[in-house]
């Protein structure tokens, strides 16, 4: 394997690059984006943006947000629970509770995807994304502070084409996604689009059972029409999900020794290298069955009676209407997602019931945008209003009746805890550029944002008896209750100047603030707490430049965060067996990011990227508490925010013949060493990762057929992506070990 590795590498040639510089296809040698929500060359618009083309997007298989991130500077995705999340600049979410929205908002066609777990979902038929850095609460609203990552679906088009890509790797698992797309009459086009992920196996093995762990089982369709007037378009569309995969499992090491004391291995952090050094249950033996008592060493080697497994569902639709009325543009997009979240995990990762998880939730939401843009001369404006409707119906429990550390009552042995939650939110907004001269212009926008949130929940110690789809649990001892209800009005800004000092060069300056609203953390078996409204103000400059006669694209951004009232999930004595959600304090960052493609004839692409953080809590009284007592946080780095990353990529196209054309491409992404806890403990470091992907393709001049060979992590490097010190329990997830296949594509 090794020798397969070494070869691919090598076949795809080693490269530095990265895609935070806008990376949609060109058009006559620009790219077009909708950052400001109108069509713009990613040259003209003062914002740091990242956008990745369809090709791109099918070549690097990038189905899910990891993927994604793996190719933006200074973005890293997260996942715990299947819940995924992208982290930007340092600003992001670092949470397993399912009610917490974002810092960083995803909206797919321009609908606002609330929850971070409806982004379990595969994307697939995507015709772009932009990844929007900074504040974006003026134009994309709440929950912006760190910035929106925005998908755009390929739309139906007015003609009768189709397509297929198919791949299968080395444990088993077999994807293929594809499209319909028919003119069915001059105005009415329709776009069928389907994912299907299946699998007889997994990159992981369960030394319980014997079997292999991994095996993925979704299934995902999509249905478009779109009708063209003359002064009116429409777009209707509806989807549907289903996933029963089993899930990334987790790593579990143990932190006591043999006499119920923490274990020395904890202080050092030397338990990531060495996951069996510490006992997970101290001096006591579940049922005086040894199995189990340590971590097993390789991360692809599990012990779990009760396998990671999801049993997820979603739907749902919107409506795009746009209407040309004199010098405005009207749009409107109306939508309805509702999203079943039904999982379990094995969170201690042994052969007993010690900390077994029932996750349930399920999310209704409704929104509906209402804007008009207009250019009148030299001024463009757009006006808007937005409304959101979230309801989130939420049970989740963990049994810990076979775990013998002292302090867990065997007669109530579930944590628990029974919500519901609903979010009503309500805006208006403004964002206007004007030229004051050909060169420069200024940009002021303005949004006031008004968010009502509910609870109606219960903690509480429970009964084993879980019943229904919701895993319902009979309460025995009551910790916490709480009907409340709490309103957050908030206004977001942005301002800046835009220098187009020439075709080919932008300078820009901005000011520009976001928020992420308040609401409740309801921990099972914890106290329920709220919390306030969290601002980040952010200051930047930049420029976009195109060199060497257009060849060489160089985007350079520096930036000062000043971050407030920071949402944090964190260990605290309220809550003392389950972490919490709170305000911490404040922290500030400086950073700055370099980003280089250079195309110097069709037969080239190469790109390098990089990033520099420099982030610390500041102004905060905080002391959070850990396995070596009370640490304060005042001059500590917040979670994820490393130093330093780099992503590279290079692609050579290579003719054969006058019909065929060989396509080696490598990328790679590194990560300097990062703390997963805000404490930045030797137990809540991260080190420093760096890992290669590589692919070999022949394929035909036109693009209607392609046929490769790829590997991804190909120097299998083991790197952690989420921690979570919990006081009896740690929870580390590695981001997956290498994995090679074969892959087609065909296009009608």
């Amino acid at each position: 394997m090794k020798k397969l590795c070494m070869t691919m590498f090598c076949a795809g040639v080693a490269t530095w690059a990265s895609a935070a510089s806008a990376q949609s296809e060109p058009v006559d040698g620009e790219i077009v984006v909708t950052a400001q929500k109108r069509a713009q060359s990613v040259q003209d618009v003062g914002i740091s943006i990242a956008a990745i083309g369809a090709d791109e997007i099918r070549r690097n298989q990038m189905t899910d947000v990891g993927q994604l991130a793996n190719q933006i500077s200074n973005v890293v995705a997260t996942t715990s629970s299947n819940l995924p999340a992208f982290t930007v600049r340092g600003i992001g979410l670092n949470e397993f509770a399912s009610n917490f929205d974002s810092p960083v908002a995803v909206h797919i066609d321009e609908v606002y995807k609330s929850k971070p777990y409806m982004l379990s979902m595969p994307f697939y038929d995507i015709q772009r994304v932009e990844a929007l850095k900074g504040p974006q609460g003026t134009l994309f609203g709440r929950n912006t502070t760190g910035g929106s990552v925005n998908y755009y679906n390929q739309e139906p088009q007015f003609d009768s084409s189709g397509g297929f890509n198919g791949s299968l790797d080395n444990y088993g698992r077999v994807r293929s996604d594809g499209f319909l797309n028919q003119q069915l009459s001059d105005t009415v086009a329709a776009r069928a689009s389907y994912y299907i992920s299946q699998g007889w196996g997994g990159p992981y093995n369960n030394l319980l059972t014997g079997k292999d762990h991994g095996k993925p089982n979704q299934i995902a369709g999509r249905l478009q029409l779109k009708w063209t007037g003359e002064t009116t378009t429409a777009r209707l569309m509806v989807y549907g999900f289903q996933d029963k995969s089993q899930l990334t499992p987790y790593k579990s090491p143990g932190l006591f020794n043999a006499d119920g004391s923490y274990c020395s291995a904890v202080f050092t952090g030397a338990i990531q290298k060495d996951r069996g050094a510490c006992l997970k249950f101290g001096p006591f033996v579940p049922n005086g069955d040894p199995r189990g008592l340590r971590e097993t060493q390789s991360i692809r080697d599990v012990n779990a009676d009760a396998p990671w497994k999801a049993d997820n569902s979603a739907f749902g639709g919107y409506l795009r209407l746009e209407q040309e009325a004199g010098a405005f543009q009207l749009t409107s997009i109306t939508a309805y997602d509702q999203f079943v979240r039904d999982q379990i995990d094995d969170g201690d990762n042994t052969p007993y019931i010690a900390v077994n998880q029932l996750l349930y939730s399920r999310i209704k939401q409704f929104s509906q945008e209402l804007r008009a843009t207009a250019k009148f001369d030299r001024l463009n404006v757009l006006i808007g209003g937005f409304f959101e409707h979230d309801s989130i119906d939420e049970a989740n429990s963990a049994n810990t009746i076979e775990n013998p550390l002292p302090g867990l009552p065997p007669f109530a042995p579930r944590l628990a805890a029974d919500f519901k939650q609903k979010v009503r939110s309500l805006a208006v907004f403004t964002n206007n550029e004007y030229a004051l001269t050909d060169q420069l212009s200024v940009i002021v926008g303005l949004r006031y944002t008004n968010d009502r949130t509910k609870i109606d929940g219960a903690a509480y110690l429970g009964a084993d008896d879980p019943s229904g789809r919701r895993h319902l649990v009979t309460p025995v001892i009551p910790v916490d209750a709480l009907v409340a209800s709490r309103t957050d009005g908030t206004t977001s800004f942005r301002g800046g100047l835009n220098w187009k000092a020439s075709r080919d060069q932008l300078f820009y300056a901005s000011i520009s603030r976001g928020f992420r609203s308040g609401g409740y953390s309801v921990p099972f078996g914890g106290v329920i707490t709220t919390f306030n409204p969290e601002r980040l103000t952010a200051y930047e400059i930049g420029s976009k430049s195109r060199l060497l006669d257009r060849t060489l694209d160089l985007n350079l951004a520096a930036f000062f965060y000043d971050y407030k009232d920071i949402q944090t999930n964190v260990d605290d004595p309220l809550s003392p067996l389950v972490p919490i959600t709170r305000n911490i304090g404040g922290s500030r960052t400086y950073g700055a990011e370099a980003d280089l493609t250079w195309r110097p004839d069709p037969s080239w692409m190469v790109r390098l990227g990089g990033s520099y953080l420099d982030a610390k809590f500041r102004n905060t009284t905080a002391a959070i508490t850990t396995y070596a007592g009370s640490i304060p946080l005042d001059g500590k780095r917040p979670v994820n925010t490393p130093k330093w990353t780099a992503q590279g990529m290079i692609q050579k196209i290579v003719p054969l013949s006058d019909d065929l054309s060989l396509i080696g491409s490598t990328d790679f992404k590194y990560t300097a060493k990062r703390f997963l806890e805000p404490t930045n403990q030797a137990f809540d470091k991260a080190p420093a990762y760096w890992v290669q992907n590589a692919r070999l393709a022949v394929a035909s001049k036109e693009g209607g057929w392609e046929i490769a060979a790829w590997g991804k992590n190909i120097f299998n490097k083991e790197y952690l992506t989420y921690l979570n010190n919990i006081a009896f329990f740690r929870i580390e997830i590695y981001g997956e070990p290498v994995s090679y296949g074969l892959s087609a594509s065909l296009k009608f």
